[in-house]
Parts: structure tokens; C-alpha cells; sequence
């Protein structure tokens, strides 16, 4: 750049003979560096074009190295339309960026491809306004929720559309059918996308943006696009990651004798309220240590560090090759990635195989064709349950590992008795047993062909363009859970039992789209469109349980065994298939580059409805008015952009279900008269409608100093109406238990600020600073009277009540106050609003007491202490208030990049979230004191004794251990903790070899960096992490911390070269 000297990166270069014809062409990198190999005959000529700046021609002579010079373009100033040329495409068609009307971000993939992800929403985490993106667990191949301006359906998806190249991908699982992975949150959405192949994301936020995606769009749009090869010469590019990864670390956790003494305390105090008997050796030798009892005394003698045990260290490889390059004709790009991703409880693995080739041919002026073909097969080991990680947490330590014959010799078997004082399967198991031996895998092939091709009935001007895309999808999960495992006897159901299920999808979808892009001037600027869409979607799948097989080395459900009818085993199949049906207008329109206009209407009708309501009409306005161009601005040379933008528009969210419109029909195992039967499912609905989502949005963005500095900043309304719920209840003597129905409405508003700066830019040294933070708010303002607006028991331990009430946001939490520990008997008189003790009509104290007069539980010296709302002397449903919800106040993200002498380049990312509550289930499992499990260390400071003031009790005091009986772990505050958390997400250090150096090896380029990532996370959450998934289909478990494996550290040594 002859403004700064700076390096131009992307500008294209053209070998073009003396007879003036192209040959061949190149780009230059983010250094502004290029090579190419050109011919020596006279007259070649290089030529040099960028948008913005004069075109280069320079002769080819003897020169090996060349250093040129671009200039601006004169007419720069005097017409700002010339910066105009760079593109943004809302999936449909290309709009101009300047013209763009709507609330987006877009991110290039270049400054994630250090990062080793499994899946691109990983890397995305913290760094786009507003989309709220959060781990489902740290397992390999997990999945991420993601969240575009908060959740907006309380039974329908939530998720955005994804959009790959232009067509949307297919994402959820069928609400229909079995997928057989179950474990909806270990489904990710975007594994199936190498990271590698992806050039740029755009992320359409308002309505006005996802209109023209319909249904489809109304939580959002994520739209991908692939790499696609570029004219010039072959060049294959070589990347590889190795990374060693290393799990948190664990919750401490009592060892053998420390927990043998919590049993025997919790027992006595139990036996002293005259609730259960003494202790006896005779009724649990397991903690008595008796030599003279050889089992129980070695196998139940020992000090076992379960979770030590289950975890482990683990490496991850990622391997991608591609092959690109062109010439006018045909350009292309294949290519070919590998990822063996490690986890961090034994028995977990991910393996991925993925290959894609885009293909651009011109086949004459008029007609071009463009071939997509992606392929993935993923192979996913996990274990055979979800708890293995929280069961070694609460396994029984002082419990062998291994068996120990009465002899003191240790076998090398696991030990696995039938039954331990904490129970039999499926309550409890030998973890490290079940890890290694109880198996699930989930095998995945997925094919996704695309052909596209371009009519240009008038060049430049009238373009038509038809997409035939298909999406064939094909799963199969293998569970195998072996006696070693269980531990059971070898006539059980729950012995060596074998799981297999084969899942497919099919999906076609085809577009047909009219583009017209006139010619009007200088002063005007129209972009129309007309399209039609048609989406057919099959799935079927079909399981098949049996148990008992003669060995655990028979693992095929096929093999003769045990086949019964009843829920645990069995077979089962399914089928489901959806259409929709759409048609569509665009247009963008922009007068002087000032005043700009955008509307969209689309027809949609979609097979899950009813004929009254089964098609919906989506329509939308927005426009942009750039005031840095007009005359009353005056000549603020410094100022690059300023405009103002607001929209509106209407997206509809289908429902779930596939068939609610229609009477369905069960089968059943049993028979009646000799004879099979079926009986109605569910009652007919025809007048479900589509959840409608009204959005508003008004935003602003400054540009200025040559784009040194760049401010976006929205604000917005979304309003979802005629909410979708499942399972309604209605009166039974309809013949059903309930039905599903549009109940109400739900608001998300907030805004949303992104900053991009360059503070520092010299010839050698350039600094950018990349910052976001949005704040989104959910509020439920209507909701119909027939639906349960309560779930969770509140009169049992370990239970919150889950609200969706009017008022509050949807995953808010309800329970007790948690106050304390009651430090001796006077402190369990109950208490009037003065402070006051109160006594009963014979002069007697009164006291504290929980659920009278049902339950009519006395409180001791020793037990939780809740706070009396209404000060009656009784905790009970009374006392429940509101105590915090899972949705955060700010989320964003920020991080500096720092480049040097165009070679190295250090960078950081910084993700947050601010403002949300998590329910830590895990500490209330571990300190609750009320079973065999195991406890935290933080049971330490449990009581033991009566203190007569606070001064003389330990800080942070707990509750007395009381087992199987008490109320000390009731669903309260003390469990309800701050999830807010800074996540330092990553650190990259790279470099760049100089270009002119490896050339003499053969070589266009050589990179090398090392990456750090889930480096520290500032937080006073007291759980393993405070990311906690905001997903997942159970409105009333929003926000809960289940143990699941918590992300991992990890260190990553990376490298690219280029042939």
C-alpha cells in the first residue's frame, strides 16, 4: 500500500502473454507475499488488481524478486462506492457489504485455524455478539448449544440454522424416532464440518436477515462457507496438530478411613433419633476392618482414588491435506482431513474421516456448474453410561479395585460383587470396571452431494440458478455392558446385555432462484430475487436389545440369548417424513449509497401442520441510512462510515412433532383373545399453528481512520407468540392423558456491541483488539392456564421446584433459603417476625419443624437451617421463593493480536459470561451426608457437636451426617451458586518462514505454532466448571451441573506447509 507501506493481502495476480491471454494466476497471503512460476518468453507481462486500487502491469524480465507498489485509486474519496465491492451473501444471493441493511457478523475461519476443535462452534465461543454458544461436557465429539438472541420456543427447537454453502444442513434429531445416540447432549451438530474446509462464517441475527430462511431461520442463521479453489497453479497444503490433553483437576474427595468414620457417624446419629438400628459388624463388615474376616477386610481395607482412577491423560492428532488451484475454466479444491481426538475418562475417543471436493467449471460464457461433495464417517467410543465419571466421585473408597482372594493375594480381576452397601447395578458399579469393559460406539457415514448451476441470461444482470442438494445420513450405535461391569448374577437382564441400532436419513432439497442485478447508474443499486424451495426429509430407524449372551465376547445382539417384550429389552422401529414447500421474494435496494431498502416475503407451507394452518407467510423490512455521505456531515476526511439501520420481521417456528395433525396409533407386546391389537396415541390436532417470532432491531456502525477503528452496535425486541408445549394435561375422560397446544408468548430483548481496533500499525509492528459483550433478557408474558407451570417435589431432599411463570425468565429456579446450621438446641425454637421465641398454649417452647402436619420432621441441633418466610414455625411450601435463573446478564469475549516483521503473530482470547446461576448438583450429591456415597472433603467440617455461638463453629460449618433420614439437603440457595466465569479460551504463538528461503526447499510456505487452550478460568463457581449447558429438551433442568466431564486443558504443537 503506497499510503503506509503496508502488506496487501488477497490481491490477485494474472500471468498474461504478448497476445494479451491470461495463463495463469495467483494471490498474495496475509503478508502481501506471493510466488508464482511464470514463462521467460517475451512480452509476459504480470498484472495486479485490487478493489480500490490502480491496476499493475509490470513486464516480466530477469528479476527473481519484485516489490510493488498499489495505489489508491484517485476517485476514492470522491466515490465511496468503490469500497463497495466486497460481498456479503445471506445464503440466497450477494449483496454488497455497504448495502447490507440487517443485524450480522462475519468472521473469517484464518484467525481460528491455530485452535485444534473438533467442531467450528467451539472456536466461535465468546468471539460474535450475541450467540451465546456453551459445552455440553468436555467428552470427545460432544456437542455445543447454541444460542442466537436467547432461547426463543419453550418445546420447538431453539437451535439456529446452519447453513453449509448455501443449503441447510441437517442438525437435530428427529422428534419421530430413536437416533440411538439418546444423549442429546452428546449430539453435535457440526462435527460432521471440518474446521479446515471452512473459509468464512457469517451469523444472520434479526428477522429481517432470516426471513428469506423461513421456518427454518427463526432462532438465527450460522452460515458456512467452504473453501473453493482459485486460478493458478496446483498447490497442496499440508496441516498438522498434535495435542496433549489433560483433564481438570478433580474434586477431592474422602479416602477410605475417612469415610468409613462419616458411615459409622451418620448411622449412629440416625440410630439415636430411633429411626434405624446401631451399626453392627455383623450387618456391614465392610467398614469394621475385622483380619479375621480375610473378604472384607481385603476388599473392603483399601483407600481407592476412583476418579484418579477413571481419568486420564490423552493426545489428539489432526491431519488435513488439500490439493486447489485453476485456471479459467475449472477451478477446484479437494481434500482430506483426519482427527484421532483423545478424552479424558478411560474408555472415550473420537475418530474422524473427512474428505470434500468443490468443483467450479465454466462451461461456456453463459453457464456455469459448481459440484460440491462432502463425505464424514466418525466413529465415536464412549462409555456405556453417561455417570461414570460422577459414580467414581461417590463409589465407596475404601472398596478394592481389584479382587483380593481371602488369602491376601490380589487378583487381576475387577471387583465387582453382586451387591455392596450402596446397592447393585444400576445404583452403583465398579467405575474404572464400567469405564473399560461397558461399551457404547456410535458409528456415523454421512454424504452430502451438491450441484448448482448458473444460467447468466443477460451477463452481469439476469442470472437463473438452480440447487439440487441431498443428505444422506446414516448412524449406527453398538452398546455392550458385560457381567464384569454389573457384577450380577448371570440370569439377569442387566448381564452382558447388547444394544445395536441403525438409524438413517434422507434428504433432498432443491432451490430455484431468478436474480436480477440491473445496471441503473452510478446513483442506484438493486438487487432483486424470486425463488422457490421444496425440502422432503426421510428417516427410519430400528433397534433391537437382548441380554444373557454365553459370553462377554459374544457382543451381537444376533447371538442367542435372552429376547423379551418388556421395556428393557426388545426390538423397536420407526419411520418419520416431513415436506415443505416455499416460495419467496427479495430485494435490496440502495439510491446514492445512502438511503438503502430491503424487504423479503415468504410462503411457506410445512407438512407437520393441519390443512387450517399449514402454510405460513413471513415478511420483512428493513433500511440503512448512511449520514457519513451526506453533504450536512461536512468533509470528516477521518470518517469511513456512519450509518443507522433498523428492521422488522416475522420468522415461523414449525413444531416438533412430524404427524400431531394426524390420529397415531401404538402397538403392544401383550395379546388380547390370541390377537395383537393397537389403541390411539394421540388426538388429532388441526389447529396448531406456527409459532410466530416477531423481531425488531435498530443498530448503528462507525468506521473510521481507515477502518483503524469499527463499532457495531444493535439493540432488539423478539417476541415469540402462540408458544408451542408438549404434553398438556386434559381431562382423562377424553380417552387421552394429553395433548400438545399453543400456550402462550415469550419476549428476548438486549442488545449487542462489537468493537474491532488497530492501535498499533508500523511497518513491523501491528496490534488489533477484538472485543464483543451482548445482554439479552428472557421474559415469559403470557402463558395459557392448562399447563404445568411447576415441576420438582419439594417435600424430598435433593429436588428444586422448576417454574415457568409470568414475570420470570424460562429456567429460573425456585426453592428454600438456606440460613445455616442449627448450632444447638435453643437455636431450633422457632422464632417470631420480633425475633421473639414462641410457645405454645401450655407455655412450652415451639419448634422449628418441616412439613407439618404431614411429614411433621422435628429439626436438631446439628440439622439445615432454612429461613422462616412467613415466621410460623413450619418450612414448607410457603418458604419456596424465587432464587436465580440459568440465563446469563452479558456474555462476549475479547482478545489482542499482536503481529511482528510479518513472521510471528501472538494472540488470546478471553470468553465470558456474567449474571447466571447454576444449580451444583455435584455438591449437593457430595455433601449431602444422607447415603453410602461418597462425600467431598469439605464434609470435614460437617457438625459433631453444639457450639453455643457462631464465634466458637468453624467457618463454613455443614449440616450433622444423618443417614437415610433428616432434611439437610433440601433443594435451597446453598446449592444455587454465582456461574459467572472469565475463561482465558486460548493462546497462540506462530510463525511465518520466509517465503524467498523455502523456495530453494521446494516449498511456498512453512508455518509453525504452538497453542495453549482452556488455560484458566476466573470464577467463584465452586464446581468442577461453571460452563453448564443452557440446552437440551427439559425446560425445567436448565442450568443443573451433573457431573459430565468438564472441558479439558490442552497444549497443541502445529504446522502448515505448502507445496
Amino acid at each position: 500500500d503506497s499510503y503506509d507501506n503496508s502488506p496487501l493481502p488477497f490481491v490477485n495476480i494474472m500471468e498474461m502473454d504478448a497476445d494479451n491471454r491470461f495463463i495463469s494466476g495467483a494471490q498474495t497471503d496475509m503478508n502481501g507475499e506471493f510466488s508464482m512460476q511464470v514463462s521467460a518468453k517475451a512480452g509476459t507481462k504480470l498484472v495486479f488488481t485490487f478493489i480500490g486500487f490502480e491496476k499493475q502491469v509490470v513486464p516480466v524480465d530477469s528479476k527473481k524478486e519484485m516489490r510493488i507498489v498499489m495505489r489508491e485509486e484517485s476517485k476514492m474519496l470522491a466515490d465511496a462506492t468503490i469500497t463497495a465491492s466486497r460481498i456479503v451473501n445471506d445464503g440466497m444471493m450477494n449483496i454488497k457489504e455497504r448495502n447490507m441493511t440487517v443485524a450480522y457478523s462475519k468472521i473469517e475461519t484464518k484467525e481460528l485455524e491455530e485452535l485444534q476443535v473438533a467442531s467450528i462452534d467451539d472456536a466461535l465461543q465468546g468471539r460474535i455478539a450475541g450467540v451465546d454458544i456453551v459445552a455440553t461436557s468436555g467428552e470427545p465429539g460432544a456437542g455445543m448449544s447454541i444460542r442466537i438472541r436467547g432461547t426463543t420456543s419453550i418445546n420447538a427447537s431453539s437451535d439456529p440454522l446452519i447453513v453449509v454453502d448455501g443449503i441447510p444442513y441437517e442438525t437435530t434429531i428427529d422428534a419421530d424416532f430413536d437416533f440411538a445416540t439418546a444423549d442429546e447432549e452428546e449430539y453435535a451438530a457440526l462435527l460432521n464440518v471440518s474446521p479446515a474446509d471452512i473459509e468464512e462464517i457469517v451469523v444472520l441475527k434479526d428477522a429481517a436477515a432470516t426471513a428469506i430462511w423461513g421456518s427454518q431461520g427463526a432462532n438465527g442463521v450460522l452460515q458456512i462457507k467452504t473453501k473453493r479453489g482459485s486460478i493458478g497453479s496446483p498447490k497442496i497444503t499440508y496441516t498438522f496438530k498434535g495435542t496433549g490433553v489433560f483433564p481438570q483437576e478433580s474434586i477431592p474427595t474422602l479416602n477410605g478411613d475417612q469415610y468409613t468414620t462419616l458411615i459409622m457417624e451418620a448411622k449412629q446419629n440416625t440410630a439415636e433419633a430411633g429411626i434405624a438400628n446401631v451399626m453392627s459388624p455383623v450387618d456391614f463388615p465392610e467398614f469394621y476392618y475385622d483380619p479375621k474376616n480375610p473378604y472384607y477386610y481385603y476388599n473392603y481395607g483399601q483407600n481407592t482414588d476412583w476418579a484418579a482412577l477413571v481419568q486420564k491423560n490423552s493426545f489428539t492428532q489432526d491431519h488435513n491435506v488439500s490439493l486447489s488451484g485453476g485456471g479459467e475454466k475449472a477451478r477446484y479444491r479437494m481434500s482430506l482431513g483426519y482427527l484421532d481426538q483423545g478424552g479424558t475418562v478411560i474408555g472415550q475417543n473420537y475418530n474422524r474421516i473427512t474428505a470434500r471436493m468443490n468443483l467450479d467449471y465454466y462451461v461456456s460464457d453463459k453457464i456455469k456448474v459448481l459440484t460440491d461433495i462432502a463425505y464424514t464417517y466418525g466413529d465415536n467410543a464412549r462409555n456405556y453410561t453417561t455417570t461414570v465419571l460422577s459414580s467414581a466421585y461417590t463409589k465407596m473408597p475404601n472398596m478394592s479395585l481389584y479382587e483380593w482372594t481371602v488369602d491376601g493375594q490380589m487378583m487381576p480381576s475387577y471387583f465387582s460383587p453382586e451387591e455392596t452397601p450402596q446397592g447393585a447395578w444400576s445404583k452403583v458399579y465398579n467405575p474404572v470396571a464400567m469405564a473399560e469393559h461397558g461399551k457404547q460406539r456410535l458409528l456415523s457415514e454421512r454424504i452430502v452431494p451438491k450441484l448448482t448451476m448458473q444460467y447468466y441470461i443477460i451477463p452481469n444482470q439476469l442470472t437463473y440458478q438452480v440447487d439440487l442438494a441431498f443428505d444422506i445420513n446414516n448412524t449406527k450405535t453398538n452398546k455392550f455392558l458385560p457381567q464384569i461391569a454389573t457384577g450380577r448374577p448371570m440370569y439377569e437382564t442387566s448381564v452382558n446385555q447388547a444394544y445395536d441400532s441403525d438409524s438413517k436419513s434422507f434428504t433432498v432439497q432443491t432451490y430455484n432462484k431468478l436474480i436480477y442485478t440491473p445496471n441503473l447508474g452510478d446513483d442506484h443499486d438493486l438487487t432483486a430475487m424470486f425463488a422457490f424451495n421444496t425440502r422432503d426429509a426421510r428417516s427410519e430407524s430400528m433397534n433391537i436389545t437382548t441380554a444373557n449372551s454365553a459370553s462377554t465376547s459374544l457382543t451381537d445382539p444376533s447371538t442367542p440369548s435372552k429376547l423379551t417384550g418388556d421395556n428393557a429389552l426388545g426390538i423397536a422401529s420407526s419411520s418419520s417424513q416431513t415436506r415443505s414447500f416455499a416460495g419467496m421474494f427479495s430485494l435490496n435496494y440502495a439510491l446514492k449509497d445512502r438511503y438503502i431498502f430491503g424487504t423479503t416475503v415468504r410462503q411457506e407451507g410445512n407438512s407437520k401442520f393441519g390443512a387450517n394452518y399449514r402454510y405460513g407467510i413471513f415478511p420483512s423490512i428493513s433500511g440503512r441510512w448512511r449520514l457519513s455521505s451526506e453533504e450536512f456531515m461536512g468533509n470528516w476526511e477521518f470518517l469511513d462510515d456512519l450509518s443507522l439501520r433498523a428492521s422488522y420481521g416475522v420468522n415461523g417456528n414449525a413444531v416438533s412433532g412430524n404427524y400431531l395433525a394426524y390420529s397415531m396409533y401404538n402397538t403392544y407386546a401383550y395379546q388380547y383373545m390370541g390377537m395383537t391389537g393397537v389403541s390411539a396415541n394421540n388426538m388429532e390436532l388441526q389447529n396448531l399453528r406456527w409459532e410466530k417470532v416477531h423481531q425488531y432491531n435498530g443498530g448503528f456502525k462507525f468506521a473510521a481512520f481507515k477502518n483503524r477503528i469499527n463499532i457495531d452496535f444493535d439493540i432488539y425486541r423478539k417476541r415469540t407468540e402462540d408458544l408451542y408445549f408438549k404434553n398438556v394435561t386434559i381431562p382423562s375422560s377424553s380417552g387421552y392423558n394429553s395433548i400438545s397446544m399453543n400456550v402462550g408468548t415469550m419476549d428476548n430483548q438486549g442488545w449487542e456491541l462489537s468493537v474491532l481496533t488497530t492501535p498499533l500499525k508500523t511497518k513491523k509492528w501491528t496490534m488489533e483488539m477484538n472485543m464483543n459483550i451482548a445482554r439479552s433478557v428472557n421474559i415469559i408474558r403470557e402463558l395459557s392456564p392448562y399447563i404445568a407451570m411447576e415441576s420438582g417435589v419439594t417435600t424430598s431432599n435433593g429436588n428444586y421446584l422448576s417454574v415457568v411463570q409470568i414475570g420470570q425468565p424460562l429456567g429460573s429456579f425456585y426453592g428454600y433459603r438456606y440460613a445455616g446450621v442449627y448450632l444447638n438446641e435453643d437455636e431450633t425454637i422457632a422464632r417470631d417476625a420480633n425475633g421473639d421465641k414462641i410457645y405454645d398454649v401450655d407455655g412450652n417452647p415451639v419448634y422449628m419443624r418441616f412439613g407439618y402436619p404431614t411429614i411433621d420432621y422435628q429439626f436438631q441441633a446439628g440439622d439445615a437451617k432454612y429461613e422462616d418466610i412467613n415466621k410460623d414455625g413450619n418450612i414448607n411450601y410457603l418458604d419456596i421463593v424465587y432464587l436465580g435463573d440459568a440465563n446469563p446478564l452479558f456474555t462476549g469475549g475479547f482478545g489482542p493480536t499482536i503481529r511482528y516483521n510479518k513472521q510471528w503473530t501472538l494472540s488470546a482470547y478471553f470468553y465470558f459470561r456474567v449474571g447466571n446461576e447454576v444449580v451444583n448438583k455435584t455438591k449437593m450429591d457430595m455433601e449431602s451426608m444422607y447415603s453410602m456415597n461418597n462425600q467431598s472433603t469439605s464434609v470435614l467440617r460437617r457438625w459433631r457437636h453444639e457450639y453455643n455461638s457462631p464465634e466458637e463453629a468453624p467457618a463454613d460449618l455443614l449440616p450433622r451426617a444423618l443417614f437415610g433420614y433428616g432434611y439437610n439437603w433440601l433443594g435451597s440457595d446453598r446449592y444455587v451458586e454465582d456461574g459467572s466465569f472469565l475463561r482465558w479460551k486460548s493462546l497462540t504463538l506462530s510463525y511465518n518462514f520466509n517465503k524467498e528461503k523455502l523456495k530453494a526447499l521446494g516449498l511456498s510456505d512453512l508455518k509453525l505454532h504452538l497453542t495453549a487452550q482452556n488455560i484458566f478460568v476466573w470464577t467463584n463457581y465452586t464446581g468442577m466448571d461453571p460452563e453448564v449447558s443452557i440446552g437440551g429438551s427439559n425446560i425445567y433442568l436448565v442450568g443443573y451441573d451433573q457431573t459430565r466431564a468438564p472441558k479439558a486443558k490442552d497444549v497443541s504443537l502445529g504446522m502448515t506447509i505448502g507445496f
